[in-house]
């Protein structure tokens, strides 16, 4: 299997190729981990738990995002590249800084209230997916509005908006809605690629559905009254 890499080195952008022996349909991790054992001791990627948890090993297959822990490959040619939206730091590692930065600076935690509540099953289903969240960036790695570099807050952080906002324990339901509303919710375009591209099928866009349709009900965001263009007139 000839296998493209896009390396980040000093600066600038390379490809690096090599032929890599392959059986059967290796993930994508081993073929990296082959590569750097056998031929480029030099290569760089990030990996830690190999069991698609830790949410480290993102990158580019094929012009697609995807986890290299658990994506198998086939085929006579493949091209790897580290993803888009990220600070390139070196080869295929990025800088995930952004999303720790973003949950920090919006308080994504739970701040219990002051009395004891509880929480029910039916709560926990209700925010299930977006509680197997991994933070691995997949999502905000094709959002349109962050490639365009749009002040969004993004798929990953609505996604942890929302499993605090809808839990009963919470006691910052204020502060979580005001962070909601700074990161503008509207600013999504609803291509849904981030529910696409989660490994884990969070479907990150929902969230933002749900996140601006509470803060409509809030009154803390107008409903914008579609443009007449001007076609059915008289």
């Amino acid at each position: 299997m000839k296998v493209k890499v896009k390396r980040f080195k000093e600066g600038r952008f390379e490809v690096s190729e090599f032929e890599v022996p392959v059986e059967g349909r290796p993930t994508l991790l081993e073929v990296l981990t082959k590569i750097k054992e056998t031929q480029d001791p030099t290569l760089s990627f990030r990996v830690m738990c190999r069991a698609s948890i830790c949410g480290t090993c993102g990158v580019k297959l094929n012009g697609k995002p995807v986890l290299a822990c658990n994506t198998r490959v086939e085929g006579e040619e493949i091209l790897v590249e580290p993803l888009d939206f990220f600070e390139p730091i070196k080869d295929l590692v990025v800088s995930h800084d952004p999303i720790y930065e973003s949950l920090k600076a919006k308080k994504v935690w739970l701040i219990p209230k002051e009395e004891k509540a509880g929480v029910s099953a039916q709560d926990l289903l209700k925010t299930s997916k977006s509680w197997d969240c991994i933070l691995c960036g997949l999502c905000n790695s094709v959002c349109p509005p962050l490639l365009e570099k749009k002040p969004f807050g993004g798929p990953l952080l609505f996604t942890r908006l929302y499993k605090i906002l809808e839990d009963p324990r919470n006691g910052s339901e204020e502060v979580l809605l005001k962070s909601s509303l700074e990161s503008d919710p509207k600013a999504c375009v609803h291509c849904s690629s981030c529910n696409i591209v989660c490994p884990k099928g969070c479907m990150p866009e929902r969230w933002i559905t749900l996140i601006e349709t509470k803060l409509l009900q809030r009154g803390l965001i107008k409903k914008e009254e579609p443009q007449d263009f001007g076609f059915l007139g008289f």
